[in-house]
């Protein structure tokens, strides 16, 4: 028939729906055809009599529990009036936008099994906090060498400079001065080696040392030179860093020498084996 204004969207193919019981003077238990919140969302008719609610019968879901036995004969049935669970309009696809999510509301169990793969996770999104134990995350990492022979005059500590780098995971390592500074709290593997360029054979000491924030926090000592051969010094240790702490490498020596510049003889490492 015509109408005036939007046409109305069709909810329930019929307003009310009524369910037809037929009693037999013992059985209290029914099954409704669709599910009821609460008693006040039916009406139950006895002999055509109106019953009371949560007196004369209670409902749980789809079963009606009335509290005596409706008896043999009488007209029994049911008038599903408002409130029932059923949902009158399906949401069309992809109709239900976050908005309409409570917030909080999504748990574990409403997501299904490998439902979440890489392509959900913001790059560079995941903690080292959400690593499992035994997990090693992808945390700093470097390897530098000095750029050209250094000179090291005796009686006092001097910091090696490493100006070329062999790798810089995350460009945590400063090349202008020689630091590390990781920026990510953690467990490091640090180690360094000196060794002094061909000539430099006289007999004395050298004393190597693994700076944090200015103060030694490993060293080795040795006795060097005094015979024509390649000699140096090296140390390694497990330092616990802060995000803002930094190392260097710091050697002491009786006389004067020059560290030579090959990568695979002097050089100054780290890399994160845990995190804080």
């Amino acid at each position: 028939m015509p109408f005036l204004g939007n046409q109305p969207q069709q909810g329930f193919a019929n307003s009310v729906v009524k369910d037809n019981f037929t009693p037999n003077g013992s059985t209290t238990a029914f099954t409704l055809s669709k599910s009821a919140a609460s008693a006040n969302d039916i009406e139950v008719y006895v002999g055509n009599v109106r019953q009371e609610p949560t007196d004369a019968y209670s409902v749980s879901g789809t079963t009606l529990t009335m509290s005596e036995a409706v008896a043999t004969g009488m007209n029994f049935y049911v008038l599903h009036v408002q409130g029932t669970v059923q949902s009158s309009i399906a949401p069309q696809s992809n109709s239900v936008g976050t908005g309409i999510i409570q917030n909080s509301a999504v748990t574990a169990a409403k997501i299904a099994n490998n439902a979440i793969t890489t392509n959900k996770i913001t790059n560079a999104n995941i903690t080292q906090a959400k690593l499992a134990f035994g997990v090693v995350g992808q945390g700093p990492a470097f390897k530098a060498y000095p750029a050209s022979g250094q000179s090291i005059s005796g009686g006092t500590f001097t910091k090696v400079n490493f100006g070329t780098e062999a790798f810089d995971t995350d460009n945590k390592f400063d090349t202008s001065n020689s630091r590390f500074t990781p920026t990510v709290a953690g467990i490091y593997s640090v180690a360094a080696a000196v060794t002094y360029a061909n000539a430099n054979y006289s007999s004395t000491y050298c004393i190597i040392q693994i700076r944090k924030n200015g103060n030694s926090v490993a060293g080795h000592s040795s006795a060097i030179g005094g015979f024509e051969s390649r000699h140096g010094n090296n140390v390694s240790a497990m330092v616990e860093l802060d995000a803002d702490d930094y190392i260097e490498v710091y050697v002491y020596q009786g006389g004067s020498k020059t560290v030579d510049h090959g990568s695979l003889e002097s050089h100054f490492s780290a890399a994160m084996v845990r995190s804080a």
